[in-house]
């Protein structure tokens, strides 16, 4: 079976390693990725999720730098 191009909120919450409610504020933050809507739909693209989680960690390294 191919990889997931887009998962639920509680998928993409489980990806990040947090809960649903902290998944929820950090989007309504703007501190993760929109959602794309898809009919009745909510979900998240995984390729939107690992990029954000790439710009976080090279963020880290020059900070640290």
């Amino acid at each position: 079976m191919s990889e997931k191009l887009l998962v639920p909120a509680v998928e993409a919450a489980a990806m990040l390693s947090m809960g649903r409610s902290t998944f929820w504020n950090k989007v309504k933050q703007r501190k993760l990725p929109p959602p794309v809507k898809i009919g009745g739909l909510t979900r998240w693209r995984v390729a939107d999720l690992k990029r954000h989680c790439d710009e976080a960690e090279a963020s880290l390294h020059l900070a640290s730098n």
